[in-house]
């Protein structure tokens, strides 16, 4: 009996098994399986789905099946950060030791035995996908402390704009965490422009499997649609260039705008008057009579040549 197996796409295998009975006969057996669980990324609108970011982009998170403007998910690396988690919790916890104080109150809230169930409920909960709109992250209703219902904690969601976005880029992990844990996890940080102050960041999101894929097709992303223009409505190119009756004449309107200036000057001058004749009264009746003198000498030299 022999047995075959082929690879005829990433997520599509075929099984072929022969056999030959003493009488010589033949049998084969064929089989065909599809990986349902690894999801391709799909594009809502037409102008994504040519992003070459978005070729090979696989998830098998299922949180955001039933969402409709999404352009792809980004699986969380959960193992890796359970166990991440988990160490520098407990390695937390051994330091309240030099606290006593602290290390008896841990221990009356039973804070070692109900470790690794806190962790695993808060690192399941994160879920994280690109959106038409931006980055949309997900903390899912969960257990905390001992897992009773009226310590649950309620589902987080939000979404950062790529207008918004002025930086999102990639931490590699190197060092130690506690001294002797060793960094696993990869960040990705995403900044605006009203984050930043004291090293807050707008969004964190550690243990992503994909970290560079995100960031790339975020950039692809906020490139995409800074360089798309908004659509005209119809109803405005359809009117364009056509004057309607009621539509004003621009010359009239300027000529408004003359009359509306000419009358504020008049208003000022009058007012600025005013206010020197409150200064220096006298001063202002002198020239007065100054003009007046001049007035009835001129309709006087007027009056002689009649």
């Amino acid at each position: 009996m022999s047995k075959r197996v082929h690879n005829n796409s990433p997520h599509t295998y075929t099984a072929v098994a022969s056999s030959e009975a003493p009488g010589d006969e033949k049998y084969h057996l064929t089989a065909t399986l599809v990986d349902d669980s690894v999801r391709p990324a799909r594009a809502i609108e037409s102008q994504y789905a040519t992003l070459p970011e978005l070729q090979n982009i696989t998830w098998t998170d299922t949180f955001f099946d039933d969402d409709d403007d999404i352009i792809a998910v980004f699986d969380y690396d959960y193992n890796a950060m359970e166990s991440f988690n988990t160490s520098t919790g407990f390695a937390t916890w051994a330091a309240l030791s030099l606290y006593p104080p602290l290390l008896g109150c841990s221990l009356a809230c039973l804070t070692p035995c109900y470790l690794r169930a806190n962790v695993r409920w808060s690192v399941r909960a994160q879920h994280v996908a690109v959106t038409r709109d931006g980055i949309r992250y997900v903390e899912n209703r969960r257990k905390t402390g001992w897992g009773l219902s009226c310590t649950d904690r309620g589902k987080v969601s939000k979404t950062v704009p790529f207008d918004k976005i002025t930086d999102c880029d990639v931490q590699e992990p190197a060092g130690n965490s506690c001294i002797c844990i060793k960094n696993i996890l990869s960040v990705v940080n995403v900044d605006t422009a009203s984050s930043g102050q004291g090293g807050i960041k707008e969004l964190r999101l550690a243990g992503l499997k994909n970290p560079h894929g995100f960031k790339k097709l975020v950039w692809a992303m906020k490139r995409s649609q800074g360089n798309g223009f908004p659509q005209v409505p119809a109803s405005l190119e359809m009117a364009r260039g056509v004057k309607t009756s009621n539509e004003p004449d621009v010359t009239s309107i300027l000529l408004q705008i003359r009359d509306e200036l000419r009358t504020h000057n008049d208003l000022l001058q009058s007012m600025k008057m005013k206010e020197n004749l409150a200064a220096n009264p006298a001063a202002v009746l002198t020239a007065l009579d100054t003009l007046d003198a001049a007035v009835e000498g001129d309709s006087s030299s007027k009056s002689k040549d009649t």
